[in-house]
């Protein structure tokens, strides 16, 4: 087998972002170690899976880097699951999700809204059971855990496709600028400065890249970066 990297940027901030934010509001434990070895192997597991699926000469070595990494995170999450088996119950939330994005590789379309969106639903999932492992409560924080990240992320969506694959669509600038705007003034009216500010840097990148030519690594260190952001603001506000 070959030990791979996913070389994808927004999907390590996605990966990241949910789980650490999950630990820091519910609180962190010494089984959040294998959580996160589980969860790091699960995403690179899924990634070159969906690799595969998509291939017309499928690689027995990406099938076995594949197992590899998916025996890994097996082995990982036991336990986890022997400290809280409720956990069990998010990642069964997860695989209607992985299914959709097993489709859209399938079908060769995983740059679709659609499949984004599947993705970043798994992502969120998974930092709720981060919140959940350290809290061990069903609570309105979790909600939040789950919906401030998937809004951040779902407006990155929008904004990386106006810069990459999307570039003279009208159609996306528009999605992407009016989310970003009616996001902030959503939390203007509701009265939440600190996600006013959480967000603020997206609006302002989304508008002042659109039109130039950024290289993607740039891009990709952008949302890295504002990711870092957008998690400090979040955890100051639910901490």
């Amino acid at each position: 087998m070959k030990w791979m990297i996913p070389n994808q940027h927004g999907a390590w901030s996605m990966l990241i972002l949910p789980f650490v934010l999950g630990g820091m509001v519910g609180g962190w434990t010494w089984a959040h170690v294998s959580f996160a070895i589980a969860w790091l192997f699960v995403y690179m597991g899924t990634f070159f899976l969906f690799q595969y699926i998509k291939q017309r000469k499928k690689s027995r070595d990406l099938l076995r880097t594949v197992m590899m990494y998916l025996i890994i995170a097996i082995v990982a999450i036991v336990p986890v699951f022997l400290v809280e088996w409720r956990l069990i119950w998010f990642a069964v939330a997860m695989i209607p999700f992985g299914l959709v994005n097993a489709y859209f590789a399938k079908i060769k379309d995983e740059r679709n809204v659609w499949n984004d969106a599947s993705a970043v639903t798994s992502f969120c999932i998974g930092g709720m059971a981060s919140y959940y492992l350290g809290a061990r409560v069903l609570d309105e924080t979790m909600i939040w855990v789950f919906v401030l990240p998937y809004l951040y992320f779902f407006g990155s969506i929008f904004f990386v496709k106006t810069m990459i694959r999307e570039k003279k669509s009208t159609i996306y600038r528009n999605l992407s600028w009016g989310y970003h705007i009616l996001l902030i003034i959503v939390f203007i009216v509701l009265g939440y400065p600190l996600l006013v500010l959480a967000y603020a840097p997206s609006l302002i990148r989304a508008i002042w890249f659109y039109g130039k030519k950024v290289p993607i690594m740039k891009i990709g260190i952008v949302e890295i970066a504002n990711s870092v952001f957008v998690l400090t603001c979040l955890a100051t506000y639910l901490v």
